[in-house]
């Protein structure tokens, strides 16, 4: 299952590194039974002599002496067990029996570095996003009026196709898909449908990217002119299953961000990566601000999904 590299090779570090630490433990403990417990130094000097002499004898082919070495080991083994368990001193057990803690199964990461790395994903999305907040199960179309308007509109019905449509995506999601705008006043549950979809992509453990539109392009702009090599941020914009653009329009439109907004779109769609972004804007306010190649590409790549309704956070605050 997908997932950004980074947290891939951060949660196998820490496989690796909690093992590590259990080791130094239990050999610590270890020793200081053998201290305590000369005995168990003098089983195992026999049973490393037995070892040796076992491979030579076996070479003779002196079956009785063969079966005799089995007989000493494993009394030798039984009593270095009896004397390491009365000291409450158990074989170590991994925390993970596929890979052993080592984090790998055949070159391949193993599912519990992969289960790591989704929690690592997802505490990071959290940091960038109300994620608890914002999911499917507390969207409540009961803001939206059950009432068709004089354009033939039903709020309600319009936001629950919408509401059932973004649950649709998240189940067919496999890493690419079709991106997103969506359209409409403030107020409207974009930026809650958006964060929905953003965490269950997440906890199916892609790589998703979160942020407002300013927030990310300035720190895209600020990568940009740190003349510095790495630009693993920026990066991120280009390489995440999904990227999500919050708030689109409230950005500082300068030079750098007018360029990298284009790149940044136009990329992602050779590549086949799903964007959404959200925007109070009007198509028309698009195309003004951003010019025709932008909006070309969401007509002809985006699917375009208006919100309906009154603001929310209005309502909610009224009631209050």
């Amino acid at each position: 299952m997908p997932t950004n590299s980074r947290f891939l090779k951060e949660a196998a570090d820490t496989v690796r590194s909690a093992k590590n630490e259990r080791d130094k433990k239990y050999e610590l403990v270890l020793r200081e039974v053998y201290d305590a417990v000369p005995r168990l130094y003098e089983i195992d000097r026999r049973l490393s002599e037995m070892g040796a002499a076992a491979a030579i004898t076996a070479l003779s082919g002196n079956l009785e002496k063969i079966e005799q070495f089995k007989k000493e080991s494993a009394s030798l083994s039984a009593e270095k067990q009896e004397i390491l368990e009365s000291a409450n001193v158990f074989s170590q057990k991994p925390n993970c029996a596929l890979c052993n803690d080592t984090g790998l199964i055949n070159g391949q990461y193993c599912e519990c570095v992969k289960r790591i790395a989704r929690n690592m994903l997802f505490k990071e999305l959290e940091k960038e996003m109300p994620i608890a907040d914002q999911r499917f199960e507390n969207f409540d179309l009961a803001f939206y009026p059950d009432t068709t308007d004089g354009n033939g509109v039903n709020p309600r019905r319009v936001m629950s196709e919408i509401l059932n449509g973004a649950k649709k995506y998240c189940a067919d999601f496999n890493g690419g898909g079709k991106s997103m705008l969506f359209m409409g006043g403030v107020g409207l549950g974009k930026t809650h449908i958006s964060l929905s979809i953003a965490a269950e992509i997440a906890a199916k453990g892609y790589h998703v990217v979160y942020g407002s539109a300013q927030n990310l392009f300035s720190r895209a702009e600020k990568e940009h002119f740190s003349y510095s090599e790495t630009r693993e941020r920026t990066d991120e914009l280009f390489n995440a299953d999904l990227l999500v653009i919050d708030d689109l329009g409230t950005e500082f439109l300068g030079a750098f961000t007018q360029s990298f907004f284009y790149n940044l779109i136009n990329t992602r769609i050779l590549q086949k990566k799903a964007t959404i972004i959200n925007t109070n804007l009007s198509f028309r306010e698009i195309e003004e601000r951003y010019t025709a190649r932008i909006s070309s590409r969401f007509i002809g790549e985006y699917k375009m999904i208006k919100f309906y309704g009154d603001d929310i956070r209005l309502q909610k605050a009224l009631k209050k």
